[in-house]
């Protein structure tokens, strides 16, 4: 049996997923990018951890507590720009620009936060109490993954029933793929459940 991939413990619950590497590439023309498949990778989580990390992301403001209070500083940031620029800048429109551009920052950072954390929380609500511990333990295995290998970036695709039903363009929407690897991944999931 494999060990938690967090804790170290044994791991009950056991995942696949589909390396992706993409490498940022910067010229004259702008920035592209170029992906590449990588391997197979597995890992397991308790469910222990599972469940802890269900918890927090069943709890939308403990779930982004570091960048609602991120946002919330920069927000603070801004309102005390704002106000040395009128008490010892005279005005000058360029530091009240900044404030408030800073308060907007803010408040619009801590809108999304709190509203992709409600959302998570509906959807983890609304399934059952297995599938949830599913989604939950794939977070962690996300959370202790590399995320880079050199100058390249790790994502993963998770290989389950949801991703099979899948069709490319779905893929490519939601892991952020290039067409032609698009098309590939679908391949290579569907080639490694079948054979």
């Amino acid at each position: 049996m494999r060990s938690c991939i967090s804790c170290k413990g044994p791991g009950e619950l056991h995942l696949r997923a589909l390396e992706v590497r993409t490498l940022p590439i910067r010229d004259i023309s702008g920035e592209s990018k170029v992906q590449a498949l990588g391997d197979f990778v597995e890992g397991s989580v308790c469910r222990s951890c599972a469940k802890k990390q269900l918890e927090l992301e069943l709890d939308p403001f403990q779930a982004r507590k570091k960048s609602n209070l991120a946002f919330a500083l920069i927000f603070c940031a801004g309102i005390l720009v704002l106000a040395l620029t009128f008490l010892w800048l005279n005005g000058q429109w360029v530091f009240a620009a900044l404030g408030i551009a800073a308060m907007i920052c803010g408040v619009f950072g801590l809108i999304n936060n709190i509203r992709s954390a409600l959302s998570r929380k509906k959807e983890l609500s609304g399934l059952p109490e297995e599938e949830a511990l599913s989604k939950a333990a794939w977070s962690v295995f996300l959370q202790h993954s590399p995320k880079k290998e050199g100058d390249a970036d790790l994502t993963y695709i998770p290989i389950n029933q949801e991703t099979l039903k899948r069709k490319n363009g779905d893929l490519m929407i939601l892991y952020h793929l290039l067409p032609a690897i698009a098309v590939e991944a679908h391949k290579r999931i569907h080639e490694k459940e079948n054979g």
